[in-house]
């Protein structure tokens, strides 16, 4: 069975006493479906950024806002009712990073 890299795939970085780390998973599970149903079942935790990436178009992108949001849409609405600041939950901004930017050298076929 072939594998099609030309999908987004997500990777999450979090914190362990002080050390910044990416959780090993299987390449399944790095889909954003997975991503949140983990995050809810509190598998990963002081999460600092999740990533959607395509190695075969060679971008990627920090959706640490919207996958967070995602999982815990229903703590959002609560919280909003308790607090007028919204946290951050991210140290990164949300940008689109290329190849070329990232210093990811590429090819493309013509």
């Amino acid at each position: 069975m072939g594998l099609n890299f030309d999908t987004s795939f997500f990777s999450i970085i979090c914190e362990l006493n002080g050390a910044l780390y990416t959780p090993e998973c299987d390449l399944a599970d790095m889909q954003a479906s997975q991503l949140i149903e983990d995050l809810r079942n509190g598998q990963f935790e002081n999460v600092h950024a999740i990533f959607e990436f395509n190695p075969v178009e060679g971008w990627c992108n920090n959706v640490t806002d919207d996958v967070l949001a995602a999982a815990f849409s229903h703590q959002g609405a609560e919280e909003s009712n308790q607090n007028d600041s919204t946290e951050n939950w991210s140290d990164y901004k949300r940008e689109r990073i290329e190849a070329r930017l990232a210093g990811v050298t590429t090819r493309v076929a013509a």
